[in-house]
């Protein structure tokens, strides 16, 4: 079964962290949204793209435009960041997010300082090597000409 089979959605939760870490740079590039459509972001989390940037709003309400100012996550931050992400309990789901905020946050081309220290954060506070994205990225079936997806 591929991932684009498999009925499963993701959590609530898993949307907002991809939010966070969409937002991490002060707002959303449409390449980054081209990004999340071409790997089956909003399919996969069960929103519509419309849904999906108003989470995206909300997090750069809170946080994004601020983690511009610094490099790095100031105490009020890193606490909404870290309540974001522990909200995501599943290892799937925090791999799977890594696998599509990665496709976001490369889309442009260049990786700001603010998207770098948010998906670093999230690795590490979720205990995902970089090995352990690479193969979620080169197993994900919609990037793999429909092989299925898995994490290693």
């Amino acid at each position: 079964m591929t991932t684009r089979d498999d009925p499963r959605r993701f959590s609530a939760a898993a949307a907002r962290a991809l939010a966070l870490m969409v937002a991490a740079n002060g707002r959303a590039d449409p390449r980054e949204l081209k990004a999340l459509e071409d790997v089956d972001a909003f399919v996969r989390l069960g929103m519509p793209r419309g849904h999906f940037l108003a989470l995206v709003d909300e997090c750069l309400n809170e946080v994004g435009h601020g983690l511009a100012e610094c490099s790095w996550l100031r105490a009020r931050d890193q606490a909404y960041v870290d309540r974001l992400l522990d909200a995501v309990v599943d290892p799937q789901e925090r791999l799977m997010v890594c696998r599509m905020a990665a496709a976001a946050v490369t889309a442009d081309g260049h990786v700001s300082g603010d998207e770098r220290l948010v998906f670093d954060h999230a690795l590490a506070r979720w205990h995902i090597s970089r090995a352990m994205l690479t193969e979620a990225i080169l197993h994900d079936s919609s990037r793999s000409g429909g092989r299925p997806w898995h994490a290693a």
